[in-house]
């Protein structure tokens, strides 16, 4: 598959889950990655994995919620590469309460991330696609950006402010040949997932994994390389009339 042969992809969370499958991914199909995340030992597990499927990937320390750390890695991928052509964010955390036990450094701590951090992404990215002639973003969204979590409020108004900034970014970088969308998983077996059951049941939740099973619609829990695939054709040509879409990945789940 050498369907971004040539191309340069950053992919943001790349040191664990659905990042991680995607930088894998998209060394496969030929693209030169860039994989950033905030864990150094973990990045390099990524870039192992991505020579060992005979792909091409250097690893940056990035929080990107931090806007100049997003605006170096972004320029430094300029320089080196000449463009950016897709972008991957998939960086993203949680936090599980009730929404009365939540603090005000919970709120923050998920916003920064999976909100103020999108923003950065965003704004530098499609900075760079303008200046380059075009580009495809793709964000990790949520199926709790429209499918009531219970105990996971601040994270599931993150995933649906994240879903706006997704469409808004899609209508203001169109007329620059960019094109912008959101994939929307639901449970996918990421370590996200496996925190999430394991604070449930430390919070008297009897939520496992054979429930989330049962409640599928498609009778299994998603793999990040599910997510992959996804991010992968949105990024592609054969989505090239595609942009501000949700592209659900989630089982069937928001049928339920």
């Amino acid at each position: 598959m050498t369907e971004f042969a040539g191309k340069t992809v950053l992919v943001t969370g790349a040191t664990s889950g659905m990042g991680r499958a995607t930088a894998i991914a998209f060394a496969k199909a030929g693209a030169m990655v860039v994989a950033v995340g905030r864990r150094a030992r973990e990045g390099q597990e990524t870039l192992d994995l991505v020579r060992q499927a005979g792909g091409e990937a250097t690893f940056r320390t990035v929080d990107v919620g931090i806007e100049a750390d997003v605006a170096t890695v972004v320029a430094e991928i300029v320089a080196r590469h000449g463009r950016l052509d897709c972008a991957a964010n998939c960086a993203g955390i949680d936090a599980i309460a009730a929404l009365t036990d939540y603090t005000a450094a919970d709120y923050e701590r998920v916003f920064d991330a999976n909100v103020k951090g999108l923003f950065f992404c965003l704004k530098h990215e499609i900075t760079a696609m303008r200046a380059g002639g075009g580009g495809a973003i793709v964000n990790v969204g949520s199926l709790s950006g429209e499918k009531v979590i219970r105990g996971n409020g601040i994270y599931n108004a993150s995933k649906s402010a994240a879903n706006m900034l997704t469409r808004t970014a899609a209508l203001e970088a169109a007329e620059h040949g960019i094109r912008v969308n959101e994939v929307a998983p639901g449970p996918i077996e990421t370590p996200m997932l496996r925190e999430f059951i394991a604070r449930a049941a430390a919070a008297g939740s009897r939520l496992s994994e054979a429930d989330i099973i049962a409640a599928a619609p498609l009778k299994r829990i998603g793999a990040p390389e599910d997510v992959a695939a996804a991010i992968l054709f949105l990024c592609s040509a054969q989505a090239g009339f595609v942009t501000g879409a949700s592209l659900s990945v989630d089982g069937g789940f928001r049928l339920t």
